[in-house]
């Protein structure tokens, strides 16, 4: 209906155009009246007009309404009632397509908006990002645990932590990876998981990141009441053969005592069962006395006496301490010292203590090797010029991942004369010291301790 009267106001136009034209041509050339040409002239111009009008008027309101579209304006109205009947189909047909696509974008609006409030509700960091490292999507949980009230690039995060941005760029779909942040003297074990998904042709990586550092300390309780199981259990273990040996003992020397008084010669081979029962209960007892010292060696850890030390003179001086020992072994030992010197609050002995035990280790570990090498590597934190961090290297065959999930648990060895307290101790006395120690390996070697102070 609107089209048949956009048609028949469209032909009317025409029409009105070509008769005043033909009475133009009549007049002008059938006769002189000029005054009557003129006036139709004038008539024509204005009905040429309205045509032109018309017809502009119509691609005024469709080149508006698509550009309303493009910018996703849909709040333009087009008047259905009170003007020219001609147009009334037209604008209702334009408001209602409006209408749609303004329920369509609030639609979309109010999904996105359930689906922000149930990122920023939940417990962990989501970040999201482009290939090209833009940010789409960021919770206050991964603001607070990267200390970034805003970003709008993941490369931003270098200043936070490179081993953060090297992993987020890294992952890939479905992988975890573990990073350690230090933020003031607070420490994060952040466990990364990302996914990666293709939205429009672009591929978006979305990341969570859940801090597991007080897990893990609750798994560390959990360690230490094991711990105390542990060792009560190698006390009742070890106190209840001595005590039913010892009353063995006992009998026998009882036995022999009264024959001895009864004019009975002491029997040689009574002697030599008291002697082994003796040895056995003395053996026995040393184990357990050597047992509890690293016991109490581990939960005893005194303060740390800080001085000012320089990091160079404590390489050097363990350098010096353990290169015999390396040389006896035919272990080559390489030490490396920070190119410009650094000064810190620590105790010494402490340090060296830690610095010992680990490269004691990496020599055990190497031994085997066709050219066994132990490397100790002192660098400055790129990120912080007031941070240093020690790496000790060795060649040898690495760390199975069973393993290497319990390496600092209290008594927990793969040695056959191991205590199983060296790396506990040595994690103890970096946290004491406000630092870390952390481990890389992987089958084949190389192995990685590294300590940040």
């Amino acid at each position: 209906m609107g089209y048949n009267r956009f048609r028949a106001k469209l032909l009317l136009h025409v029409g009105l155009a070509l008769l005043s034209m033909v009475a133009l041509m009549v007049v002008l050339f059938r006769t002189e009246w000029y005054i009557a040409a003129f006036c139709i002239g004038v008539l024509l111009a204005m009905q040429l007009y309205a045509l032109i009008h018309f017809v502009e008027r119509t691609n005024h309101d469709i080149t508006g309404f698509l550009e309303a579209i493009r910018h996703s304006d849909f709040t333009q109205r087009f008047p259905e009632k009170g003007g020219d009947q001609t147009y009334t189909h037209l604008y209702k047909a334009f408001n209602e397509i409006s209408d749609s696509f303004l329920k369509i974008k609030a639609d979309k609006q109010a999904h996105y908006l359930y689906l922000q409030a149930i990122v920023e509700h939940i417990g962990i960091g989501i970040l999201s990002f482009d290939k090209d490292g833009n940010v789409l999507l960021l919770n206050h949980v991964a603001k607070e645990l990267l200390h970034q009230p805003h970003f709008t690039n993941i490369k931003t995060l270098n200043r936070v932590s490179e081993e953060l941005l090297e992993v987020l760029q890294r992952v890939g779909s479905n992988e975890k990876a573990l990073v350690t942040l230090h933020h003031n003297h607070e420490q994060l074990l952040l466990s990364v998981h990302a996914t990666v998904l293709v939205s429009q042709g672009k591929s978006i990586k979305i990341v969570s990141l859940h801090n597991i550092q007080a897990e893990l300390e609750e798994q560390e309780v959990q360690t230490w009441q094991k711990m105390i199981r542990v060792l009560t259990h190698e006390i009742m273990n070890s106190m209840t053969p001595v005590i039913s040996l010892t009353s063995t003992v006992n009998g026998i020397l009882e036995d022999e005592l009264e024959a001895r008084q009864a004019g009975e010669p002491i029997s040689e081979e009574a002697l030599e069962d008291i002697q082994d029962g003796l040895k056995t209960i003395e053996r026995r007892t040393t184990g357990m006395l050597h047992f509890v010292k690293n016991y109490r060696r581990l939960m005893r850890l005194p303060l740390p006496e800080l001085q000012t030390i320089s990091i160079n003179n404590l390489l050097r001086d363990v350098h010096t301490l353990l290169k015999p020992y390396f040389e006896t072994a035919h272990v080559e030992l390489s030490t490396y010292l920070v190119p410009s010197d650094i000064t810190l609050q620590a105790d010494p002995e402490q340090l060296e203590q830690v610095l010992i035990n680990l490269l004691k280790n990496a020599m055990e570990a190497c031994e085997q090797s066709s050219d066994p090498s132990v490397e100790v590597v002192a660098y400055a934190d790129e990120t912080n010029k007031y941070k240093v961090r020690i790496e000790v290297r060795d060649n040898g065959a690495g760390i199975p991942d069973e393993v290497l999930d319990r390496l600092f648990i209290p008594f927990y060895t793969t040695k056959k004369q191991g205590s199983g307290i060296g790396l506990s101790l040595s994690k103890q006395i970096m946290r004491q010291h406000g630092g870390s120690i952390r481990v890389k390996s992987k089958a084949g070697g190389p192995t990685v301790f590294i300590l940040q102070l």
